[in-house]
């Protein structure tokens, strides 16, 4: 994920946790039109929130016992459930568990917009972004004809072909700076 991405993820999941915070004030949420006006608020932004909370680790999924012996076990996301009373009843679910996965992802989405931002300012980030787009760029030109390169990416001559491809790259561009040849003769001075 890039700055942006991770800075979007961000703002939805808080926007999210201070709506369902606004939500948990109210007591009788069934009858309650302003709480029913928030909840309409919230739905809009679900399927991003729980994507973010899963691409960080935080699925928020628990998993309940089968109501029959012998069944299978039922997973429940906590997120989703907020919008299924029915789901909240029968399982029990209190409105704290899914402000602590809020919290939880705030937290690490702020880890990962403070490690971006170190990113954007970091120079070998960007010539390691730059030798990895060339290295993909015959990938990336077939991608956009159409064609399904999923299989071709995992292959390990082509990972090899990424790898050498950026070696190749970053000899290159310390050939044209100087480098090699200083060391070259910082080696021999030795």
């Amino acid at each position: 994920m890039n700055y942006f991405e991770v800075k979007d993820r961000l703002d939805c999941l808080l926007t999210f946790r201070s709506m369902y915070r606004e939500y948990m004030d109210f007591t009788n949420r069934a009858s309650n039109v302003p709480a029913q006006m928030v909840r309409r608020k919230m739905e809009p932004l679900v399927p991003m929130t729980v994507d973010s909370l899963t691409r960080v680790g935080l699925g928020a999924l628990i998993t309940h016992d089968a109501p029959v012996k012998g069944g299978r076990k039922i997973r429940v996301n906590l997120i989703k459930a907020i919008f299924r009373d029915a789901v909240i009843k029968r399982f029990s679910l209190t409105d704290q568990e899914p402000l602590e996965i809020l919290d939880q992802g705030v937290l690490e989405y702020r880890k990962l917009l403070w490690v971006q931002k170190l990113q954007l300012f970091n120079p070998f980030f960007w010539l390691y972004q730059v030798g990895l787009f060339l290295a993909r760029l015959p990938i990336l030109v077939f991608r956009s004809a159409g064609y399904d390169t999923s299989q071709v990416e995992r292959m390990v001559g082509v990972r090899a072909y990424l790898v050498l491809f950026q070696i190749l790259f970053f000899y290159l561009i310390a050939d044209a700076v100087g480098l090699i040849n200083w060391l070259r003769f910082d080696i021999i001075a030795l």
